[in-house]
């Protein structure tokens, strides 16, 4: 597993050096409200696109291979691109019915649709090479979709979009990763496009219901409770605040949270494997796992909290002072986040769906209150938020992981106790 985790994770990092690479010559080219911007609209894409397939994607790691894999695979693109659909029709009736609502988000949300599918699409195909364990396509994806990414975003700048250049970048990023994945899968885009008929359509969404009922709901309130920070300081301060935020989720906690992502799917394809066929060695592979992820993170941490107050203003130019001074609070946060987000879809794997619902739910919740009582009392620092967030984060990721290390240990328990594999 170790191996596996190396080569996925050796293409994320690549991905997020070129990424963050390329900042100080984007943050140069474009000001703190396009940031601002752009934070916004990753921040709703992200909770947009659960909608997209409904999570009917993660099923794709566990169907049976053949004609329950192709259904599969043909029901959750045809989805991405009807709710895409759906949603630029609900775009265009609320500005048409009640225009002053879209004002001021005007320049994304009619770029969300087809961000919307292109974002689906990539996100469905990902799963392919995990299921697969074909971790160097993988990486590969994720090193294409950054350099799409990057070129785009340094093309647009010259172009009379610069207003929403970040956001054309991005599409054209996932667009980039997911062609990569497409590319290197053969004929592929032929079962995607094959016909499907509306019976074998709803037998494969009933097969699959439970992903749609538990897991879906779980991971929309997860895209939820990540969006409330962004829109908090939106909120709180002003476009040019959320804009300075949006530099330390671009060059800290978006590269970290996308590694924390890589090492999630080796360890979900692993993990999946010792459920099916050595449910004694589950806890012990997650407990290993845990300390490894603690470990690897420790030191990068603490430099960062040390550095980046003197470095970030340097790299980035001395208008981003206010986001070097954000990022020595956001180095626990993304510390956290790397620990708990390789290990996020443990109780999935072991069939606890609603263990993690009911976990998402609370989090949302606890991260809701935590801003709303800021909001309410009228604070008025940006730092003081910050560190309400990274102790929002802390408490609620150590519940998840106590939470997962109980469930682990129970089905190995339980395991011991048959005498056998089940």
């Amino acid at each position: 597993m170790f191996r596996s985790i190396l080569t996925v994770l050796s293409g994320s990092v690549i991905a997020q050096i070129i990424a963050v690479a390329v900042l100080p010559i984007l943050t140069r080219l474009y000001d703190a409200e396009a940031f601002g911007r752009y934070q916004i609209y990753v921040s709703i894409l992200n909770v947009a696109v659960m909608f997209v397939a409904f999570r009917y994607e993660v099923a794709l790691l566990s169907a049976r291979p053949g004609r329950v894999f192709e259904n599969l695979l043909k029901l959750t693109f045809r989805l991405c691109i009807w709710t895409s659909m759906v949603a630029l029709l609900v775009a265009g009736a609320v500005d048409l019915l009640i225009p002053g609502v879209l004002s001021s988000l005007r320049g994304i949300v009619f770029f969300l649709p087809v961000a919307m599918a292109v974002a689906g699409i990539y996100q469905m195909l990902t799963f392919l090479p995990i299921r697969d364990r074909n971790y160097g396509l993988s990486a590969r994806s994720k090193i294409l979709q950054s350099v799409g990414f990057s070129f785009g975003a340094l093309g647009f700048a010259f172009l009379p979009v610069i207003g929403v250049g970040l956001v054309l970048a991005d599409v054209f990023g996932r667009a980039f990763g997911a062609i990569s994945v497409l590319f290197e899968s053969g004929k592929l885009w032929r079962t995607l496009i094959s016909p499907l008929s509306f019976s074998e359509m709803k037998f494969t969404a009933i097969r699959f219901q439970k992903y749609g009922l538990l897991t879906f709901p779980g991971t929309l309130l997860s895209s939820l409770s990540a969006a409330v920070a962004p829109f908090a300081f939106l909120a709180l301060f002003n476009l040019e605040v959320a804009g300075q935020y949006s530099l330390l989720e671009r060059f800290i906690l978006m590269p970290v949270g996308v590694i924390g992502a890589a090492v999630s799917q080796v360890f979900t394809g692993e993990l999946s494997t010792l459920y099916r066929t050595d449910k004694e060695g589950l806890n012990r592979a997650f407990r290993r796992s845990l300390f490894q992820l603690l470990a690897i993170g420790l030191v990068p941490t603490v430099l960062g909290m040390l550095l980046s107050p003197s470095l970030v203003p340097l790299v980035f130019g001395a208008d981003w002072a206010m986001a070097g001074k954000l990022s020595v609070i956001g180095f626990p946060i993304a510390y956290v986040r790397f620990v708990a987000t390789a290990l996020t879809m443990t109780l999935v794997v072991i069939d606890r769906q609603s263990l993690q619902f009911s976990w998402e739910v609370g989090r949302f919740l606890f991260t809701l209150c935590v801003f709303g009582g800021l909001g309410w009392v009228g604070v008025d620092n940006p730092n003081t938020v910050m560190v309400w967030y990274a102790l929002a984060t802390a408490v609620t990721y150590a519940i998840h992981l106590l939470l997962a290390d109980r469930a682990t240990r129970l089905v190995s328990l339980q395991a011991a106790g048959s005498g056998k594999t089940l």
